[in-house]
């Protein structure tokens, strides 16, 4: 299934039990995973050397081996990539998921990722450890990371959030 048609199902699930008055979590498939992660240049590891306002929010669901994720940003330059690492809080890590945002500027709250993959067992085994985290960079395309230069240039991270399930 892809992504946008699982998000409409979500959604239109939700619907249904709020439109009922019933508690909305019997309205969510079995087995249905939810993760979240609030997204802020304070989570940046190493810190940023200088701060950045962008903040961000990123929803992952898991059925079975199909990751699917939406990511929304909000007041950031330069987007160039974003991915699912694995690593615990205040940790880097590698890349699991490349989350493939739509490269750009979002001055106001803008969708940037939206997709699915089925993924290996372990990448549900990290997320579901706690030990995972999204990650947004930026990159101005001027020389090294400046973050004194052009706002948006932060290739390692600009914006970061462990995932947490719900």
């Amino acid at each position: 299934m892809r992504a946008p048609r699982v998000f409409t199902v979500l959604a239109a699930v939700a619907l249904v039990g709020v439109a009922c008055g019933d508690d909305i979590t019997t309205a969510i498939p079995e087995g249905l995973e939810v993760f979240t992660a609030t997204l802020n240049g304070a989570n940046e590891v190493p810190a940023l050397v200088s701060p950045t306002t962008a903040t961000g929010a990123a929803t992952i669901t898991v059925m079975d081996n199909l990751v699917s994720w939406r990511v929304e940003v909000t007041g950031i330059e330069n987007v160039i990539i974003g991915h699912i690492h694995f690593g615990a809080a205040g940790v880097a890590g590698g890349v699991m998921v490349d989350l493939a945002p739509t490269a750009g500027d979002y001055p106001t709250t803008t969708t940037i990722a939206l997709g699915s993959l089925v993924v290996v067992d372990s990448v549900l085994t990290h997320m579901r450890a706690g030990n995972t985290y999204v990650n947004i960079h930026t990159s101005d395309g001027v020389g090294g990371a400046d973050p004194a230069g052009p706002a948006g240039d932060y290739p390692a991270g600009e914006i970061r959030g462990q995932l947490v399930k719900q």
